[in-house]
């Protein structure tokens, strides 16, 4: 692969994240104005996503025509990655309660119009890559040594907070846009001094694909906490349908256990209480059979939860024929588990053995349940 190759590879793949990052900017964007903590990283994203799309066709064209040749890609990008930058560190000192307004878009300006006046001295505009003028060395220095003072923060303070974080979708976008811009900072910070150094046409070339790879990082980052609860609720929803006949049953026969419902539950909210219902009408159930019963199904099913499907139809009955409850409930654990997953997991096993063929074939204790009331 030649450089020119590798350049135009780069190119269409940094389009093709740029628009990408900016579709998850704007679906974010609802959910971002109502926490100001939420919102403020997203304006430092969009701005590092300004940046990117300032150079990009035909957004750099426009910016030609409106401020002269060369501005598309030289002291106009360069002004915004300098405010961009100052955006991010905002960011960061607010996530972190220092925040300093002043200091931060007061050097951000003085550091503009430091550009603006080397620019000045240019003999013609242009692309600011040429080393044959004075201002060169110091020009680049000072733009390289604003987007890392922005984006080398922002990394920690993503990472930082990615190991506070107490969900996974926080922890896994957090961590993605840390590397996002780490990504950044190593590109202002090596890669560009690297190529004014040496002038390599492979550094050159590899730029484009350099920042298609922050761009496409940073889109994963933003969009990945959206995406996690998206796949999440699919499962959930998964979940209720498996749980749906059995949770029918069960609340006909303990109707109790059932509480009413109001307007439109989020999947996560609605499986939770269909779980609690389960565990309550099985818990209600248990006090309808013997303990030997239990046991017996205990040493047919070999598990709990398979146990529970073989003795559960028979307390069903035994409730629907209005025998009483029993004074005291069997000895043992809590059938459905301590923790969250357990219990998920426990009445979809229900739900699955409710009529197989270990369920079917099941015989109680002698003489605990007559084989006729079956």
């Amino acid at each position: 692969m030649s450089p020119a190759a590798l350049g135009s590879a780069g190119t269409h793949l940094l389009a093709a994240g740029t628009l990408v990052l900016w579709v998850t900017l704007v679906i974010r964007a609802p959910a971002a104005r109502r926490a100001p903590p939420r919102r403020r990283m997203l304006i430092a994203i969009a701005s590092l996503a300004t940046s990117i799309t300032l150079v990009l066709e035909p957004v750099a064209g426009l910016v030609d025509r409106a401020f002269g040749p060369g501005g598309g890609c030289g002291i106009v990008v360069s002004v915004w990655g300098v405010v961009g930058s100052a955006l991010i560190l905002d960011f960061v000192l607010a996530a972190t309660a220092s925040r300093r307004p002043l200091l931060v878009y007061g050097s951000a300006a003085l550091v503009s119009a430091a550009l603006l006046l080397i620019n000045s001295g240019a003999p013609e505009p242009a692309c600011l890559t040429s080393a044959d003028v004075p201002w060169f060395g110091l020009f680049w220095s000072l733009l390289c040594l604003a987007h890392v003072l922005g984006t080398g923060p922002a990394a920690i303070l993503c990472a930082r907070y990615g190991r506070r974080a107490t969900t996974r979708p926080l922890r896994a976008g957090l961590y993605v846009l840390a590397t996002g811009f780490a990504s950044s900072t190593v590109f202002w910070g090596l890669v560009v001094p690297a190529y004014l150094v040496t002038r390599s046409s492979w550094l050159g070339a590899a730029a484009p694909l350099n920042v298609a790879i922050t761009a496409w990082v940073m889109a994963l980052g933003t969009a990945l906490p959206q995406l996690l609860r998206l796949h999440r609720a699919a499962g959930d929803r998964r979940t209720l349908r498996h749980l749906e006949p059995l949770w029918r049953r069960l609340v006909t026969a303990v109707p109790q256990v059932h509480l009413p419902e109001s307007g439109r539950w989020a999947s996560d909210l609605r499986l939770y209480r269909r779980v609690i219902e389960i565990r309550d009408a099985v818990l209600v159930l248990r006090d309808y059979v013997d303990p030997g019963t239990i046991e017996a199904a205990r040493a047919h099913a070999g598990s709990e939860a398979l146990a529970t499907a073989c003795w559960l139809p028979l307390a069903e009955a035994a409730k629907e024929r209005g025998e009483p409850p029993r004074a005291a409930p069997p000895p043992g654990a809590d059938c459905s588990g301590e923790e969250w997953a357990d219990e998920v997991g426990f009445a979809l096993t229900l739900a699955e053995h409710r009529d197989s063929a270990l369920v079917r074939s099941f015989q109680p204790a002698s003489g605990s349940i007559p084989d006729g009331q079956r």
